[in-house]
Parts: structure tokens; C-alpha cells; sequence
């Protein structure tokens, strides 16, 4: 399976896909009420379909890089360590960063209820329950990492079902997702249904979006399967084509206009889908540039909103206008140098010493806690041979 693709570079170049689409769809708010609105909507509001993109790459993802799993309560913990390791502390930092910028220094926590807001933000937990999907996070964009972190823990405690881990995956997601809402008012997969539950994670739980991950599983699955190929390369050239352009139709004729599996979800999946299986037979080479944007897409992604505020005021500043396309080129290219700024040194510095230190600590644990198995071991085979 891996002959082809070790790496998944494919796999990679779809998160550059996926982040450039996201960083161009904010973008064109510089456009709001000028003449060139309407264009602008046009062309870049679908970019925020990348953001159902990098939801079903992630359930493809896990499933990829955990084939090994012994289905061990230390393998799992030691998953959900990495994976918090490397989302939270570039996450908390980009959203003080936000709030420095955005309200001008301090503004944000003179507010009422700031802390709050702050810290159940950085808990990954909804915070507006009136606003579903979204949940009203300090950092705007922070409310993906609240489904990205739910999927990382269910999919942890997956893992300790060992061979049935994908049943147990797969039921309690749609339990959640379908059962639990069906029981509530009816099935629906309109992420944005308030269903208004007492206990508020239930409201981020029961979110249809979860099945993008889901989907992210499926796929997976069906690539680690020795069936999963096809013999001919044109046909696969042939299907990834048509997945395509079925994804740009749907997204760009005005049929499917939001987040969700049944609206800009499903067509993502058969995207990736067609370029897992072609990647079975062909030997896809994206170019190093769009792999290198997947590597720092997380960066990108917390960043870029960020940076286009600051470089918008630099721009009106130094006497330009930011309601320009050529104000889009600039303020990209600056939030793609801002992120590989931030991958070097929060992703691959920050993140990776706070892995390091969790790690140690978890091992330590382990190592003490297998000697005290051993010596408790030692002493009831000593009471015995008495």
C-alpha cells in the first residue's frame, strides 16, 4: 500500500488546497460594500469548503498513521498527547494574538463575561450555544478545533477496542449524530439546527458536520484494503477528473452553498476518495510548493485573519486601498510568510517542546507504575511459594 505513496504527498497538497481556499474566502470581506462585492462573493465564498476538506482528511489521517495501534490504554493516551500537544499551544497563541489585534490591545477583556469566553475557548467547548457551529469562540476560527478535538478523543477511545475500533467509531458517531437529535426534534443535517440541549457539548456532538470525519474513516479504510485499486491509470486519471469537476459544479453552480456531509461534504469526499484510489495505481507528484503549503497549513489556517487585519491598516497607512485584488495577492503572501514563521517556531519549536514534556511525564508514569506492577507481582509469588 505504501510502495507508492509513503508519504502521502497527495494527501498533503489537499491541506494546501485546502488552507489557500479558506485564506481566499476571508479575503474577499474587503470587498464588502464596493461595487466588486458581488464578483468577489462569487468567485471566493466557496473557498470555505476547505474547511470540510480538512475534516475528512483528518478522519484519513488517523486511520492512516494509527495501522499499528495495539489498542492499549498507553497507545491511546499517547495519541491524544501528540494530538493536543500540536493543537493547543499554537491555538491559544494565535487567539491572543486575534484579541491584541482585533480589539486593539486590551479591549476584549474589558468586556463582559471576557474570561469566560476566553477559557472555554481555549477548552474547545461551544461557548454561544445560540450560535450552532460556530458556538461564538474568542478566535472566530477556533470553532473547527472544537470538532477536530472531539473526533481526536472519540477516535482515542476507539482505539481501545482494538479490531472492532471502526464499529465502535462508527456507531457512536451516528448514535450521536442521528439517534440522539431524531429523539430530540428530527433528523437533520443542517449544521446550523439549534437543538438547544441543557447540557451544552451535547449541541457540538450532535452536529451532522461530525460525519465528515466519519467519512475521513470510511475512506481510509477502503485504502488500506489490498481490493481498493484499480489496474488502469487512465481510468483513474478518468474518475479523479470527473470528482473534480462534479466538487467545482456543485460548489460554484449555486447547489450546495454551505458547510455539512450533505451539502459541500459529500462531493469533497468523492474527491478524495478517487485520488486515494489513483494513488493506489498512479505515482501522484504534486508540486513541492503545494505540499510544503499542507505542512504549514495549520499555521496558515490560525493566522491569516490575523494578519490580513494588520496588513489591511499598513495598507491604508502608506495611503493605498485594501478593496483591491492586488490588496488579495499582497495580504496572502504575507499571511503564507507570517505562517511559516509560526510553523518553525510555534509548531515545530513551541509544540514540540510541550509533546516532549507530556511525554516524559506520561512515560515516567508508565515506567513507575509497570515497577510497582512488578514488585506487587514479586511479592504475592513470594507469598505463595511461603
Amino acid at each position: 500500500m505504501s510502495a507508492v505513496q509513503p508519504k502521502l504527498d497527495w494527501v498533503q497538497s489537499l491541506r494546501g488546497i485546502a488552507v489557500l481556499l479558506v485564506v481566499l474566502t476571508h479575503a474577499r470581506y474587503v470587498f464588502l460594500d464596493t461595487p466588486t462585492w458581488p464578483l468577489a462573493n462569487e468567485l471566493l465564498y466557496a473557498g470555505a469548503s476547505g474547511v470540510d476538506l480538512f475534516f475528512i482528511i483528518s478522519g484519513f489521517i488517523m486511520v492512516y498513521t494509527t495501522q499499528r495501534s495495539d489498542g492499549s490504554p498507553a497507545y491511546a493516551l499517547e495519541f491524544l498527547i501528540k494530538r493536543v500537544a500540536r493543537i493547543w499551544p499554537v491555538y491559544a497563541v494565535a487567539t491572543l494574538a486575534w484579541l491584541l489585534v482585533a480589539f486593539e490591545g486590551f479591549g476584549f477583556f474589558r468586556q463582559p463575561l471576557a474570561l469566560r469566553t476566553l477559557a472555554l475557548s481555549l477548552a474547545f467547548q461551544p461557548v454561544d450555544l445560540n450560535a450552532p457551529l460556530f458556538f461564538g469562540m474568542a478566535l472566530p476560527l477556533g470553532w473547527t478545533l472544537n470538532f477536530e478535538m472531539y473526533f481526536y478523543v472519540t477516535f482515542a477511545i476507539s482505539l481501545l477496542f482494538r479490531r472492532f475500533r471502526w464499529v465502535v467509531l462508527a456507531g457512536w458517531i451516528l448514535a450521536t449524530v442521528i439517534a440522539i437529535p431524531m429523539l430530540k426534534r428530527g433528523l437533520t443535517f443542517d449544521v446550523l439546527t439549534n437543538f438547544r440541549f441543557s447540557l451544552s457539548y451535547l449541541n457540538l456532538i450532535t452536529n451532522p458536520i461530525v460525519l465528515e470525519f466519519l467519512g475521513g474513516v470510511a475512506i481510509a479504510w477502503c485504502y488500506m484494503q489490498p481490493w481498493f485499486r484499480l489496474a488502469s491509470k487512465a481510468l483513474c486519471m478518468h474518475l479523479v477528473f470527473l470528482a473534480v469537476c462534479l466538487f467545482i459544479w456543485y460548489a460554484y453552480g449555486g447547489i450546495g452553498n454551505f458547510h455539512g456531509p450533505t451539502r459541500w461534504g459529500w462531493p469533497l469526499a468523492l474527491v478524495v476518495l478517487s485520488l486515494a484510489l489513483a494513488s493506489k495505481t498512479i505515482d501522484i507528484a504534486p508540486p513541492a510548493w503545494l505540499v510544503w503549503l499542507g505542512t504549514i497549513s495549520y499555521s496558515l489556517y490560525l493566522t491569516h485573519t490575523t494578519v490580513q487585519l494588520i496588513v489591511g491598516w499598513g495598507v491604508e497607512w502608506a495611503g493605498g486601498s485594501k478593496h483591491t485584488w492586488t490588496y488579495v495577492l499582497l495580504s496572502t503572501a504575507i499571511a503564507i510568510s507570517v505562517a511559516a514563521l509560526a510553523h518553525r517556531f510555534l509548531e515545530e519549536k513551541l509544540s514540540h517542546a510541550v509533546r516532549g514534556i507530556m511525554l516524559r511525564i506520561f512515560r515516567r508514569y508508565l515506567k513507575q507504575h509497570e515497577r510497582a506492577s512488578q514488585v506487587q507481582a514479586a511479592s504475592a509469588r513470594s507469598g505463595t511459594g511461603s
